[in-house]
C-alpha cells in the first residue's frame, strides 16, 4: 500500500510530486489564490483554500487569475497501471448559489494533452447550481457524460475515491478500462471493458490522466460571472496504488490530520493593554 503523489495538504502535499498548475510565481510555491488557512470548521488543521474572483482576472487577464490548481506531476502516472485518486474537500461555509449557469471545476483527472490540443478534461468534478456532477470525456464524447451527480451545501465535507485504469485504445488496450467511483464508502459508479480518456499515442499522450484540486472557471465570459468569486477548501489529495480503498485512505488522511494539529493559540490580547 502507498500513496505515490500528493497527501494531506497541512502535512505538506507539494513535498510529494505535486506542483501548482498555472502558477503565478514557480510550481512549488502557494500563491494568492493558493494557500494553506485554518479549517473553516474550526478543527485543528490548515486546509488548502483554492479562490478565484473575476475581479482579478479582469485587472490581469491569465490562466492564473481564472484557475487556482494543484497537480499530481504527469510523470508520476505511467500506462498500464490502475491508480486510486482521493480528494477530500470541505464546501465554504458561506457559499452562495449564483444559479443555474454558474459553473466551476472542483477536481479534475487531465490527460497530458504535450501536443496542446484544447479539450476538456477526462474527468471533471463540476459544480453547477450548487449540484456536483462527475463529467467524463473522451474522442467518442467530446462534450461529456455525467455518471454521478449530488447536491452540495454550505460547510458540507465531501470524500470521493477513483479507482482507474486509463484505457485510450492505443498506450493501453480498450479492454482494460476500468472506473469506479466512491462517494465516501458507497460506489456510486461502475465501468468497465471501454475507453475512457482521449485517443492518444505514445507521443501525444506519454502518460495517462493526472490528479488535480482546487478550483477553476474557465467561462470568463459568462454573463453570471463578473463581481463574483469563488473557493473551494482541499483536506487531501493523492495518487494511490491499486490496493487502497476509501477505507484505508480516510485513515491514513486522518492520521496525518491527527499529527498536525494546530498548536492551541494563546488568549487574544488586545493592542495596548
Amino acid at each position: 500500500m502507498s500513496v505515490l503523489a500528493g497527501g494531506v495538504w497541512c502535512d505538506g502535499a507539494f513535498d510529494r510530486r505535486m506542483q501548482c498548475d498555472s502558477p503565478a510565481g514557480t510550481a512549488y510555491l502557494l500563491s494568492p489564490w493558493l494557500r494553506l488557512v485554518p479549517d473553516p470548521l474550526g478543527r485543528p488543521y490548515n486546509v488548502l483554500r483554492a479562490w478565484i474572483s473575476q475581479g482579478n482576472y479582469a485587472a490581469s487577464p491569465s490562466d492564473s487569475t481564472k484557475r487556482a490548481e494543484a497537480q499530481v506531476q504527469s510523470a508520476v502516472c505511467p500506462w498500464g497501471v490502475t491508480y486510486v485518486h482521493h480528494w477530500r474537500m470541505v464546501v465554504p461555509p458561506d457559499l452562495v448559489n449564483y444559479g443555474a449557469s454558474s459553473y466551476a471545476v472542483v477536481a479534475q483527472c487531465h490527460d497530458v494533452n504535450v501536443a496542446g490540443v484544447g479539450r476538456r478534461p477526462s474527468l471533471a468534478v463540476e459544480v453547477i447550481n450548487n449540484v456536483l456532477f462527475w463529467n467524463f470525456s473522451n474522442t467518442a464524447n467530446s462534450a461529456g457524460v455525467n455518471v454521478y451527480s449530488r447536491p452540495i451545501a454550505a460547510g458540507q465535507e465531501l470524500e470521493f475515491t477513483l479507482r482507474v485504469r486509463w484505457a485510450d485504445g492505443t498506450n493501453e488496450a480498450a479492454a482494460n478500462g476500468l472506473v469506479q467511483i466512491y462517494d465516501g464508502d458507497t460506489l456510486v459508479y461502475s465501468a468497465s471493458g471501454a475507453k475512457n480518456t482521449w485517443d492518444g499515442n505514445a507521443t501525444t499522450e506519454p502518460n495517462p490522466p493526472y490528479l488535480k484540486a482546487g478550483i477553476y472557471q474557465p467561462h470568463t465570459g459568462d454573463s453570471w460571472w463578473p463581481g463574483r468569486q469563488l473557493a473551494m477548501f482541499h483536506i487531501a489529495s493523492l495518487t494511490a496504488t491499486a490496493d487502497e480503498t476509501p477505507a484505508s485512505l480516510r485513515a491514513y488522511v486522518d492520521a496525518r490530520l491527527a499529527a498536525n494539529s494546530n498548536a492551541p493559540r494563546p488568549p487574544y490580547v488586545p493592542l495596548g493593554m
